[in-house]
């Protein structure tokens, strides 16, 4: 295994010195994961996706979804709508608050919901709205913060337009572009276009950061080789293994990825739980009407499933995860489907390593 080097990348006026991005994941990518993401050496991450007409309207849920844990940086504030105008009021409340290091405009969610209002996805049936949206962005946060767009390759097969997309958005003002080698369509299934990307990435003057397809460490780097992208933006292969970033450094400087041990799994499973319960505390009583610990506790259960689905026990917790226990009732089901060790391994090996 020979050492290879991500270059840094600069998005504007930011510099990010290692390209490798956690992607916006709605439902998962709050502060809580995306900083234990940054602790194993993620080089950057993004926000759930935030509705700008919840910002402009003041909404107090809609806000929490800018709330940070700690200190996280590179971070990346994402905001979805097809309003242009509203676009712009958003983006200069998120400018506003000084905690961002770049804004990024959704064009890529797939969820029926949202695209086929014309939001996320569904701005790719309209590339004139899309620039106009960038354009719009740009003046509101008036060089305070690089403005990113994050798309897809196009709607469905039949309407391959991404060249058109991206160049829309380059002349409209984007400093970067994160991009899906699917169609909306098919969300996230089958294979991502590499070759689509490396199209764009040539045709493109801003940095290209390419999305899709990695299900290792070593494929962050094929994709750079094969594509020529500026860097590599992780999904849901993140999810339940942000040790994964860690692993992502250790092929790059020539060491083979170690992946976890039980012990590391468990203890980030209760680190993952406490920021969880710490971001939730700071809502108002309205807003949470089972309490921190409770929600914190079901927010924390989609994660589990990605965390412990390969133990041999996990069925059993999967199948009391609908109830609503305390922190304390929960870790002590999930040391229990950890100590059942991996499907697949003998006891005596599981007990070493969770990989």
């Amino acid at each position: 295994m020979s050492a290879f080097r991500l270059q840094p990348i600069q998005i504007g006026p930011l510099r990010v010195e290692w390209p490798v991005f956690l992607a916006p994941m709605a439902g998962y990518t709050d502060g809580a994961f995306r900083s234990l993401c940054l602790e194993q050496g993620c080089g950057a991450v993004v926000t759930e996706m935030v509705s700008a007409q919840g910002l402009v309207r003041d909404h107090e849920r809609t806000g929490h979804y800018l709330d940070t844990w700690g200190e996280e940086h590179p971070l990346g504030a994402q905001i979805y709508g097809s309003d242009p105008g509203a676009m712009a009021a958003a983006a200069a409340k998120i400018a506003a608050l000084k905690k961002f290091d770049f804004l990024d405009v959704n064009a890529g969610c797939p969820m029926p919901k949202i695209r086929n209002r014309g939001d996320g996805a569904g701005l790719m049936r309209d590339p004139a709205k899309l620039a106009e949206i960038v354009r719009q962005v740009k003046a509101a946060v008036a060089g305070a913060l690089p403005v990113t767009v994050k798309t897809r390759i196009g709607w469905c097969v039949d309407t391959i337009n991404v060249l058109e997309t991206t160049a829309g958005v380059e002349a409209a003002g984007a400093d970067a572009i994160f991009l899906h080698g699917r169609v909306a369509a098919v969300r996230h299934s089958g294979p991502a276009d590499w070759n689509l990307i490396a199209e764009v990435k040539r045709a493109r003057k801003v940095p290209v950061i390419g999305n899709g397809g990695v299900k290792t460490a070593e494929d962050v780097f094929r994709m750079v080789r094969e594509t020529g992208v500026d860097g590599v933006m992780l999904g849901r292969v993140a999810l339940g293994q942000p040790w994964l970033f860690r692993d992502i450094r250790d092929w790059a400087a020539g060491r083979a990825p170690r992946g976890p041990t039980v012990d590391e799994v468990r203890e980030t499973i209760r680190e993952h739980l406490r920021r969880e319960m710490e971001l939730m505390a700071r809502r108002g009583k309205k807003e949470l009407k089972l309490g921190a610990e409770l929600t914190a506790c079901l927010v924390l259960r989609p994660h589990l499933v990605r965390y412990l689905r390969g133990f041999r026990e996990f069925g059993a917790l999967a199948r009391t995860l609908e109830e609503r226990v305390d922190a304390a009732t929960l870790l002590e089901r999930v040391d229990a489907v950890l100590a059942s060790g991996r499907k697949g391994e003998s006891p005596e090996n599981s007990r070493g390593s969770a990989s």
